[in-house]
């Protein structure tokens, strides 16, 4: 077998795992460095040129909260059962509220709870948390306004306002139903 190569620039011959020309100093072999280098550049390139624009991204988010205003939502009541099942001092177990979970995520809900906090997140972006009690489950929503008018209504809100919302479960945080993305329903 053959163990030796010509170095592409002084023409000697020198070991196939040489990584430096003896003769003439040439690197030979890219370091595995530069080669991770290389690749999170590249990476990182692809990421920049393929990723959507922030106009993309508002037509997509207009899209997905059509959909949810438009779509039939389910019978899913945010009190009894589902209140019983996540209230803090409920006798169920987690295992239980686990399977109930997998039962109504991506759900669409129509419900109308009081509130008790409401935090802007970003421009016409409110995360809401709406109060847990003996008669209906508490939530997390992240609540999109579509227009001014609905700026003005949800940054009026106040403790204990009831807030009409339609939204899609997207799971638990601390036996509040995390719902995202949610749009109103009406304004009082």
């Amino acid at each position: 077998m053959n163990k030796v190569k010509q170095c592409p620039d002084c023409q000697k011959e020198i070991s196939k795992s040489a990584k430096i020309c003896p003769h003439c100093g040439k690197k030979l072999k890219m370091g595995l460095f530069l080669k991770m280098l290389i690749v999170v550049v590249a990476v990182t390139v692809l990421a920049i040129v393929f990723a959507p624009t922030e106009e993309e991204k508002e037509q997509q988010l207009l899209t997905v909260l059509e959909t949810i205003d438009n779509a039939q939502p389910d019978a899913l009541s945010p009190s009894g059962d589902l209140s019983e099942l996540f209230s803090f001092n409920s006798k169920n177990t987690d295992i239980q509220r686990d399977n109930k979970k997998k039962e109504i995520n991506g759900k669409i809900v129509q419900w109308s709870l009081p509130i008790y906090e409401v935090k802007k997140r970003a421009t016409n972006t409110y995360r809401v948390q709406t109060i847990a009690s003996s008669r209906h489950v508490g939530t997390f929503l992240t609540l999109y306004a579509r227009d001014e008018n609905e700026v003005a209504y949800i940054e009026g809100l106040q403790t204990d306002n009831i807030l009409s919302f339609k939204g899609k479960i997207i799971g638990t945080t601390m036996r509040y139903i995390d719902i995202r993305p949610a749009v109103l329903v009406h304004k009082k």
